[in-house]
């Protein structure tokens, strides 16, 4: 099937999925990079919180696992999700 309107644009994502967040967290911050829409997510809410606001809009996220100083395993980088929605 082919879709009948244009797909967003990543001004347009961004600012619906920051609106979204900022009905739980009013000083949440979005921002999606214009090369390969990685999306970097800064807010206190916690991660299933998001992860549940996300698939609410249909966007599939996941946190990017990193390791940190002490060597355990880390969901919260600097630098978001990792979900590559875009």
């Amino acid at each position: 099937m082919i879709a009948a309107h244009p797909p967003q644009s990543l001004d347009e994502r961004e600012a619906r999925i920051t609106r979204a967040l900022q009905e739980f967290d009013p000083e949440a911050v979005v921002a999606i990079e214009a090369n390969g829409g990685r999306l970097s997510i800064s807010t206190v809410l916690d991660e299933l919180e998001v992860i549940a606001i996300l698939g609410g809009l249909g966007v599939d996220a996941a946190p990017k696992r990193t390791i940190t100083d002490d060597g355990e395993a880390s969901s919260h980088p600097v630098g978001g999700c990792g979900c590559g929605c875009g």
